[in-house]
């Protein structure tokens, strides 16, 4: 009978949330048919495919927050339904498409409106009334049940690809290798939507008497303070570092401000409706001297990401960094001198800052794009006045201001500058090829001797000179071109497998599980960043010879790619590389 009655719960609160949330399952359900649809057909990865699942995955918490928000009006509601779905619309229409991927601004747009959609319903049922009381509760609640819905689609995902392996291995059935994948969408686009919303406590302005739990105390009293308190050691103490030597800070020290930041926020949403009730001196001294500890580091952020964009200019990144600094500032400001301090300016200003940044001539976009170009500008002018000599860094910087420009589809708005358009001049689909093309078209001479080609690597693509190719098989038996990058493990010659280790410049050979040997292409990248030009590159530079004691071997690369993990990594790697195999057994001489 209990488990008839709890099927029976299960039951019914499926039903109570559809009654509920009807468009967000239905919006969720369909966009998870068709990801399995998808990941069925193998146009999971394909731009059109990839659309339509950003936009469903987009849609959820967006309609989660308009559901809260349409509770709050007793009459005319279809206008808030409508006017999400013309935003996710408009979000559809507005993805780009770089040959058969999606633009990388589209990506990050992606990542604002997912974040804005999230901070949404963190707000939604708050918008029009305020209890600081309810609002944690609602807050609480919304934690325990993404918790609960997570774990419990976790479960169930690990239960049944346990019950498919016991299937393959007992009664020897196999299974596509896509079949776990589509387990998995299933568990987290309807079981994790379903159970999560199931979750979703109703009458939250009613839900005032605070349970603060002993746990929730500990972890705020004993964790978080501390780490907080940590912090604020490192990082005044690296303030005191930078007073006594007298230099600039570092960039990266924003991020760690930028996390205390959250972190302190974080604490203060958690203690907001206890603080002055507790008995904990540790607590009810958060506020204020966090905020006063705070300001003198918001102005230590504000320097390093002032270092940077003079430096750089603006980027995405720094663009980022800085409206977050902008967006702290406030915060901290509102905490210490307003005198109703509601908890839910955090969520709803954040929010507001990720969907405004998406667009228009203030946005991240458009303000990074001009930043760059003005740099181009002047490293350009500077270039030219000195007949286009200049020195490594100078030219290094300009190959990476080109480089931002053409990933970004933006590299036609040099025509001002140059007086032609790179796009048309050289007609090439390759983004790598239109780069270098208009790199080494510019014939820059390096000046300076003493650049440490080591401390000034760079991100870069490398290609032979085609037309002095001679390839002599003489002392081979089989030649071969192949494609290698850190993913593709499968090509072979004859039985002898040739796979790229990641991020090591090494090459492995290998036959059945016998390893032949690796080949370090280090000193050959190493020589190609030493040269003036990307393009039509001497073969003798690119190409490698070596025995192993089986196999004679012999590389003739066409094409290299170089990459970096990060855009403040020093060290790059060989990301991927096109080239001629020459293979001689030796046990058949």
């Amino acid at each position: 009978m209990k488990i008839i009655s709890s099927l029976g719960e299960i039951t019914s609160r499926a039903k109570n949330t559809f009654k509920r949330f009807p468009i967000t399952l239905f919006w969720a359900i369909v966009g998870t048919l068709f990801t399995l649809f998808t990941i069925e057909t193998n146009t999971f990865d394909s731009a059109f495919y990839g659309k339509v699942i950003l936009t469903f995955i987009l849609g959820v918490s967006w309609l989660i927050a308009t559901r809260f928000f349409e509770e709050q009006f007793k009459k005319d509601k279809t206008w808030i339904f409508l006017l999400t779905l013309g935003f996710l619309s408009l979000f559809y229409i507005s993805i780009e498409v770089d040959g058969f991927e999606i633009h990388q601004n589209s990506i990050i747009r992606f990542v604002l409106y997912f974040i804005t959609g999230h901070l949404l319903v963190m707000v939604a049922p708050f918008m029009f009334s305020w209890n600081k009381s309810a609002y944690f509760n609602y807050l609480k609640s919304l934690f325990i049940a993404l918790v609960r819905s997570l774990f419990f689609s976790l479960v169930l995902y690990l239960g049944i690809v346990l019950a498919l392996l016991a299937i393959k291995h007992l009664f020897a059935i196999d299974f596509k290798g896509e079949r776990f994948f589509q387990v998995f969408v299933f568990c987290i686009g309807i079981i994790n939507t379903w159970i999560y919303l199931s979750d979703f406590p109703k009458d939250v302005h009613n839900q005032l008497a605070i349970n603060y739990t002993k746990a929730l105390e500990v972890l705020v009293k004993y964790i978080l303070i501390p780490l907080v308190i940590l912090y604020l050691i490192i990082l005044y103490a690296y303030s005191l570092k930078i007073v006594i030597n007298w230099n600039l800070p570092k960039g990266w020290v924003s991020y760690l401000i930028i996390a205390l930041s959250f972190l302190g926020f974080i604490v203060q949403i958690l203690i907001n409706p206890i603080q002055k009730t507790i008995n904990s001196r540790t607590i009810k001294k958060f506020y204020p001297w966090f905020y006063y500890l705070l300001l003198p580091l918001i102005v230590l952020l504000f320097v390093a990401i002032f270092r940077r964009i003079n430096e750089y200019g603006i980027t995405e990144n720094r663009y980022f960094v800085f409206v977050l600094a902008c967006w702290i500032l406030a915060m901290c400001l509102y905490i210490l001198f307003s005198k109703r301090k509601k908890i839910k300016i955090f969520p709803f200003s954040l929010a507001l800052i990720t969907f405004l940044v998406s667009f228009g001539f203030w946005g991240v976009f458009s303000v990074s794009t001009k930043s760059q170009l003005l740099r181009f500008e002047k490293i350009y002018t500077d270039i030219k006045k000195d007949n286009f000599s200049t020195t490594f860094e100078k030219k290094n910087q300009l190959r990476s201001i080109i480089r931002y420009l053409n990933n970004k589809h933006e590299l036609h708005k040099v025509k001002n500058i140059l007086g032609y358009n790179p796009k048309t001049t050289f007609k090439t689909n390759s983004r790598w090829q239109l780069q270098n093309r208009l790199m080494d078209s510019l014939d820059i001479k390096v000046t300076d001797n003493s650049n440490d080609i080591n401390n000034l690597l760079f991100e870069g693509y490398y290609n032979i000179d085609e037309k002095n190719l001679t390839i002599n098989t003489q002392k081979y038996d089989v030649l071969k071109r192949l494609y290698l990058n850190s993913y593709d493990n499968e090509n072979k010659i004859q039985g002898y497998r040739f796979y790229l280790s990641e991020k090591t410049n090494t090459i492995r050979i290998s036959k059945g599980n016998a390893s032949i040997g690796k080949i370090d292409c280090s000193e050959m990248i190493k020589k190609l960043k030493a040269q003036q030009k990307n393009y039509n590159i001497s073969p003798n530079l690119m190409t490698i010879e070596q025995h192993f004691e089986i196999l004679n071997v012999k590389l003739i690369f066409q094409s290299v790619s170089l990459s970096k993990i990060d855009d403040d990594a020093l060290e790059s790697y060989l990301s991927d590389a096109t080239f001629y195999v020459l293979i001689k057994e030796k046990n058949a001489e």
